[in-house]
């Protein structure tokens, strides 16, 4: 046996508590944003609300008083006047009133935090927050362990877990990767013989090379065709299946509260976002005072660490209260500046194109935190309308609403082919073929041609 003295160097990398937090707090809704205001009230003693006597006076709430008629608009602005809320009576429908449908990410919740040990809970939560609509992860296995000062290891196993999860092939990387998810499991022999198509000759299988794949792997030509049916048969997009509950009618009851409200007004546009704000919270005077002694020495020891960690506490939720404000306006102005004539008037042919890459790359943000922003979110637009912001992502919601459109206008004894509405939406823009309009018709259940002029 023998004793060595030695010095050892080593570097490691910590993410700072601001992040983190910020993170989490930009992917709350309206409501959990509530909770968890009140939570951090209750729990900090340095953390205050500031009461709405000591609330600024806005402008509008001026006008309301001093000069009621500069807020209403004039009579000869008819497209103002038509993309307002109307204030008649509407109408109930029961349907309205029925329980909201599980998001993907609700689903997801219920399958993987029972699965993670209660330190690990932030952990499923980022994974489950980074998922994009489709079912596709968005971070890597790195940028998880830095974000949530996790190991590799439990990073990876927490991503394992994900996967596991229904629907079949959601949190994967890529294609590939996802239909590889769906087949896991199969035993059958045409199964493991797709599985092994898609992992060692992608490029063969998408160029639906039968050749080239019949000889490499000594089978027949059917068996080759089987495996094309499987793969297609499989869900590229395993996250679609969940559609955010829509709510029509601002006077309507609703599910959801919006997070973001675009309004528009005489003076242009206003972009408000909901719930609490920095300005509504401030630091104890009391704890403040302390706090600023402490630099000059005048505070007991054993009275410094409290101070010190319920304040710098209280400093990091309120900045991140701020950054998630700052973020939701960001994404406010882009809509309104991109996609002005959908959130004016609601119609779905003014609804341009649009990703969470492309926004994230606009705004200068991470596509995760554009993800944490707007999943599982409501916006209002200057209809009065309350829509998911899924709405705004997902290419087809417009074909399809385009091709409702064009049916609910169609002379019931001679309706419209397929290859007529193809026809018809390329006159107005949108080139897609025959069978990408009976897919779309399908997806909405919409019946064909021949089904609805004997309806």
């Amino acid at each position: 046996m023998g004793q060595h003295v030695g010095a050892r160097v080593s570097t490691s990398v910590r993410i700072d508590p601001r992040v983190i937090l910020a993170s989490q707090v930009l992917q709350l809704n309206h409501a959990e944003l509530l909770q968890a205001v009140e939570t951090e009230l209750a729990e900090n003693p340095a953390l205050e609300r500031i009461e709405d006597s000591e609330t600024p006076v806005t402008l509008d709430e001026i006008l309301k008083t001093v000069a009621p008629a500069e807020l209403k608009p004039s009579s000869d602005n008819r497209e103002l006047q038509r993309s307002l809320p109307r204030d008649g009576e509407q109408e109930f429908d029961w349907l309205d009133f029925t329980p909201d449908s599980d998001t993907l990410w609700d689903h997801l919740r219920a399958q993987l935090l029972p699965q993670l040990p209660d330190h690990e809970k932030d952990l499923g939560n980022y994974l489950i927050a980074s998922v994009n609509d489709r079912g596709y992860l968005t971070v890597s296995l790195e940028e998880v362990a830095l974000d949530c000062n996790v190991t590799l290891e439990s990073s990876a196993k927490a991503i394992e877990l994900l996967k596991q999860c229904e629907p079949a092939g959601v949190g994967a990387n890529d294609l590939r990767e996802c239909l590889l998810l769906q087949l896991r499991g199969h035993s059958e022999a045409d199964h493991r013989l797709a599985r092994t198509i898609l992992r060692q000759d992608w490029d063969l299988l998408v160029q639906r090379d039968v050749r080239a794949l019949r000889r490499k792997y000594k089978t027949s030509d059917e068996a080759i065709r089987k495996v094309f049916e499987i793969v297609t048969g499989l869900n590229p997009f395993p996250g679609e299946g969940f559609k955010a509950h829509v709510c029509i009618g601002a006077d309507r009851s609703v599910g959801a509260q919006a997070d973001l409200v675009l309004a528009r007004d005489e003076t242009g546009w206003r972009i408000e976002v909901p719930g609490p704000t920095a300005c509504s919270l401030r630091i104890d005077d009391a704890y403040a005072s302390r706090y600023r002694l402490i630099a000059k020495g005048r505070v007991p020891k054993e009275e410094r660490g409290h101070i010190q960690e319920f304040v710098d506490r209280a400093n990091r939720f309120i900045d991140a209260i701020s950054q998630r404000h700052k973020t939701m306006l960001q994404i406010g102005r882009f809509f309104v500046e991109q996609q002005s004539g959908f959130v004016s008037t609601g119609d779905y042919k003014f609804l341009n194109p649009l990703t969470r890459v492309q926004l994230a790359a606009h705004l200068g943000l991470h596509e995760s935190s554009v993800s944490r922003a707007t999943n599982g979110k409501f916006v209002q637009i200057a209809t009065g309308e309350i829509l998911s912001f899924d709405v705004f992502f997902k290419p087809a919601l417009r074909i399809q609403k385009m091709i409702e459109e064009i049916l609910s206008t169609e002379n019931p004894s001679c309706p419209f082919s397929d290859e007529s509405i193809a026809q018809i939406l390329h006159e107005k823009g949108v080139k897609v073929a025959r069978r990408t309009v009976n897919k779309y018709r399908d997806k909405t259940k919409l019946l064909s041609s021949r089904h609805r002029r004997s309806a």
